[in-house]
């Protein structure tokens, strides 16, 4: 009987426990719509638009059509230079070093190449040790790898200068029990691993061995960002399949307490980006949304979205296309003349390309990978059919596409400088962009 009674007290001890919890987070939650008061576009609404629609729209077109080894789209303007060719597989990853004077590219053909994006040859190449692979990193000193992927292990090689085709090994990490999804380099001795057993791992690469564990997430961890400010980031955020974006400290190196979290999504969160200055960062997931949270507001600051761009604003539709048949060197964000010409038919390209792109399913249109221009103004963003499209981040707007592969593109990566835009894609091969001033 005793028993008895002090388990129904401890029962209710803990549901009058539980409703004092739900009643915090509910009154926490009101405060934060309180002092919620604006997002960045209503702060934004006196800066002048990229689009120039009304002033300089018709000379832009113009451009546009008659110029095809460039791709200016009101007021970007960027040049493919070259095209990396090499893989014979899909890319998986692309990277750039901290310098911006590499590019490594990852793909499931068994081999990782290094780049060198000035003149586009080769400068190293390293066979993994698995093909498998999904992610893979460079270190901030040039002289370390690392891949991992569907065989739970993380592989870090050294770059041999002399030889540049036989890489040394120097450590393979193993505790995940799961496929590893994202890895990055801290610094020229630590890696932070993200794989679907719900965890993410930091790894002491001199001593072989794992060093700390954080187990917050709900389900698997899909993409990692690393400060990008910063030579030697304490603070890492990741996210998964639980629509959860968890900011953590490596000085807490076995928790699962984040100092920091943000519900983003009842989707998966498949890309995860901190902003230019660190104070933001951006997520995109399987619903098709990217969202911009700033960690000083502690909330979601603005959203963007392909469907309601759509939507919105008939004649700025990015032009849906099947990779399959797709073989332009150059992508054109070229807005519809149904509103301008009247004497189209129903069956002219321009209606059916038209008509195509308004009943095309967004559903499935996820993001699958985002960055930010240099100067924080410009954020690129992969959508699984749409390709890469160019938003401007103040003004929710999509200013330009850039397009010029023949399958999917999977990963899309500006240089730390700023001088430079790769796109990787399923065609094996990734593209270079960079600023015309001509």
């Amino acid at each position: 009987m005793a028993n008895a009674s002090n388990n129904t007290h401890l029962q209710l001890r803990l549901d009058q426990a539980k409703e004092e919890t739900k009643q915090l987070y509910s009154h926490l939650e009101r405060l934060t719509k309180k002092n919620n008061d604006a997002d960045l576009f209503s702060m934004a609404h006196n800066i002048d638009s990229l689009t120039g629609r009304n002033t300089i729209e018709s000379s832009v077109i113009t451009r546009n059509y008659n110029n095809k080894n460039r791709f200016f789209s009101y007021g970007v303007n960027l040049k493919k230079v070259r095209t990396l060719n090499g893989h014979t597989n899909k890319i998986a990853d692309v990277k750039w070093s901290k310098d911006s004077k590499h590019i490594l590219t990852v793909s499931q053909d068994g081999f990782m190449i290094i780049w060198d994006p000035a003149t586009g040859l080769k400068q190293n190449a390293v066979i993994l040790n698995n093909q498998w692979v999904l992610a893979g990193a460079i270190s901030p000193q040039n002289n370390l790898v690392a891949s991992a992927g569907l065989n739970n292990n993380c592989t870090v090689y050294r770059l041999n200068e002399k030889d540049t085709i036989q890489q040394k090994i120097i450590s393979i990490f193993k505790g995940h029990s799961c496929y590893i999804s994202e890895i990055e380099f801290l610094n020229n001795s630590q890696i932070i691993t993200a794989s679907g057993d719900m965890t993410c791992c930091l790894w002491d690469i001199p001593k072989g061995k794992r060093i700390g564990e954080f187990s917050e997430h709900l389900g698997d961890v899909l993409s990692l960002s690393v400060d990008p400010s910063s030579s030697d980031p304490r603070v890492f955020a990741s996210a998964g399949s639980d629509g959860y974006i968890l900011l953590w400290d490596v000085r807490q190196p076995y928790t699962s307490n984040s100092i920091q979290k943000f519900f983003a999504s009842d989707s998966d969160i498949s890309s995860l980006k901190h902003f230019v200055d660190s104070n933001s960062i951006a997520s995109g997931s399987d619903d098709g949304l990217i969202r911009l949270f700033d960690f000083r507001a502690d909330c979601k600051i603005s959203e963007y979205s392909l469907k309601q761009q759509q939507q919105l604003n008939n004649n700025y539709i990015p032009k849906s296309f099947d990779y399959r048949n797709h073989d332009n060197s150059i992508g054109e964000y070229k807005p519809s003349t149904i509103s301008r010409f009247s004497n189209y038919s129903a069956n002219s390209p321009i209606i059916s390309d038209y008509e195509s792109a308004n009943t095309a399913n967004f559903d499935t249109e996820g993001v699958i990978s985002i960055d930010f221009s240099h100067s924080g103004r410009l954020m690129y963003s992969c959508y699984s059919e749409y390709g890469c499209v160019i938003w401007d981040l103040l003004k929710n707007e999509i200013v330009g596409k850039l397009e010029g592969h023949k399958n999917r593109i999977t990963k899309v990566k500006t240089s730390p400088d700023g001088y430079g835009v790769c796109t990787g894609s399923w065609d094996n091969t990734v593209n270079l962009w960079t600023p015309d001033y001509d």
